[in-house]
């Protein structure tokens, strides 16, 4: 069997002459067959020059069209013909009496088979990216701050269909610093590497580079902590500060138990300034921001400034699409209990953090529930009391606050090169975007960052000394049954919950 390859500019009478002659004699052959390719007349030039350099072949006279006969039996690169003058005779040598009739044919012809190749190359052009449009629904993410050491973590999981099932997934990584380009442009060439099956195309870009930046993104992910250099430096200096505090109690040949714990000194934040960078990039955004589109803000140190400046900045879209990360401290709070009663952190539901997950906060334990736990009374998916279960009461009141605010510090001092965190951190996003997205499908409620009234605090019925603001940015639980379905519960607080909730919010 015979089969030839007739490549040509769409516009050009010679491939048409060329394309007439491949179907004569297909035609009229039984085992002759013709595969034509139309090109953009203004890519020819180097699709040609790619092709014969590719296959090792001699460029014919005629820049179009090229001709080459393929072994589709054999396998191999194909044999190159030439142009249209090598294949005319080429044609003649082999099926010379066939030919007659076509020799008939005029110029008159061929040009007008040209423009109509041309015409319809067009159209087919305009279906194919028509129904690109149609069938292929890409899902836009972009994630501020791309260049936090958080960001790195979330890949591949990010896109994986657990989170956005059945989506094409858009990437725009973005960054304030110029100087970090360089780092999110090699990220950017190992998420390609990483061939996932829903990964459609990723973009690096400056924070200020352009006004149309946000322009189409479904969900946006914000990294780009204020507060994160400073924290570092804070815990930097405390490192040092406990090395230099050790070495002296060595000296002294003190035991383990007789030195004092070490507790670094606790950072005052310029809330004033972190406000006004978060207000200028929320108006930055809020411009070209979709209806529908949706923003997580999980920076860890100013979830709550940042939270409360994009909520009150941005009117374009519904305030429940823009929610803060509390699952960081939640998951803390969780493995302490978790420690505590011999359990996986899967396994403790329905912890609350209530208040500013970056300052004071309430951990609601009175609904706190142990699945599977282990005791004299046992079943699969069986719910205890944990509060119950713990039996300790000055645990719960006085040392699992304190546990969870030191243990960030803790680790660090214990981490190779000093760096903050993240797995903690890319866990909870990860695992807040799946249940935001998806649905947690269960009854449980966990906590988050959003804007709430003092009825949704159930402190409606306070004294006047205690009245808060009406609109409040704190943590609060929720029931998350999906993107449009991020319910607040009522929860009835202790007396010292409520009275410590008061102070808080004020």
């Amino acid at each position: 069997m015979a089969k030839f390859v007739i490549a040509g500019k769409a516009n050009c009478p010679h491939y048409a002459k060329a394309e007439l002659l491949g179907d004569y004699l297909q035609r009229n052959l039984p085992n002759f067959t013709v595969h034509k390719w139309p090109i953009e007349p203004k890519d020819w030039d180097n699709w040609a020059k790619a092709a014969c350099e590719k296959n090792q072949w001699k460029p014919p006279k005629q820049s179009s069209p090229l001709v080459w006969r393929e072994l589709i039996d054999r396998g191999g690169r194909g044999t190159l013909v030439g142009d249209l003058d090598d294949f005319q005779e080429y044609a003649h040598c082999y099926y010379g009496t066939l030919l007659n009739h076509f020799m008939a044919n005029t110029s008159a012809l061929f040009r007008s088979i040209a423009e109509e190749n041309s015409q319809q190359y067009t159209a087919d052009l305009e279906f194919n990216q028509q129904y690109i449009e149609k069938t292929v629904n890409p899902y836009h993410i972009c994630i501020i701050g791309a260049d936090h050491p958080c960001a790195y973590a979330l890949f591949p999981d990010l896109l994986s269909s657990k989170l956005f099932p059945n989506r094409d997934i858009c990437l725009q990584l973005v960054t304030h610093d110029p100087t970090k380009l360089t780092a999110l442009q090699a990220i950017a060439m190992e998420i390609e590497d990483l061939a996932c099956k829903q990964f459609r195309s990723i973009e690096v870009c400056l924070q200020d580079q352009k006004e149309t930046s946000f322009k189409n993104m479904d969900f946006i992910l914000i990294l780009d902590d204020y507060f994160n250099e400073e924290k570092e430096k804070n815990f930097h200096d405390g490192i040092t500060e406990k090395k230099r505090l050790n070495q002296g109690y060595d000296e002294q040949n003190l035991f383990a138990d007789e030195r004092p714990p070490y507790k670094p000194e606790k950072m005052t934040y310029d809330l004033k300034s972190a406000y006004q960078y978060y207000k200028t990039l929320a108006n930055h955004m809020q411009t070209s921001l979709k209806a529908n589109c949706r923003i997580l803000i999980a920076c860890s140190n100013s979830v709550m400034i940042a939270t409360q400046a994009f909520t009150r900045t941005i009117k374009t879209i519904p305030s429940h699409h823009i929610l803060g990360l509390a699952r960081t401290v939640e998951n803390q709070a969780k493995a302490r209990i978790g420690k505590k009663l011999c359990l996986d952190i899967k396994n403790v539901v329905d912890l609350r953090i209530i208040g500013d997950v970056n300052g004071e906060y309430v951990i609601d334990t009175n609904t706190c529930q142990a699945v599977d736990y282990e005791g004299a009374i046992w079943a699969q998916t069986f719910l205890r009391s944990s509060t119950e279960m713990l039996a300790d009461s000055k645990y719960i009141r006085e040392v699992i606050g304190k546990e969870v605010e030191e243990r960030e510090f803790e680790l660090y001092t214990h981490v190779e090169q000093n760096r903050t965190l993240v797995q903690t951190q890319a866990r909870a996003i990860l695992s807040f975007i799946k249940d935001w997205i998806n649905g947690s499908n269960d009854a449980h409620s966990y906590s988050c960052v959003m804007s709430c009234s003092n009825s949704t605090l159930g402190l409606t019925e306070t004294n006047d000394e205690e009245q808060t603001d009406k609109n409040i940015i704190c943590s609060i639980p929720v029931l998350m049954k999906g993107q449009d379905e991020i319910l607040p519960i009522d929860f009835n607080l202790s007396n010292d919950n409520r009275t410590a909730l008061i102070r808080i919010l004020k």
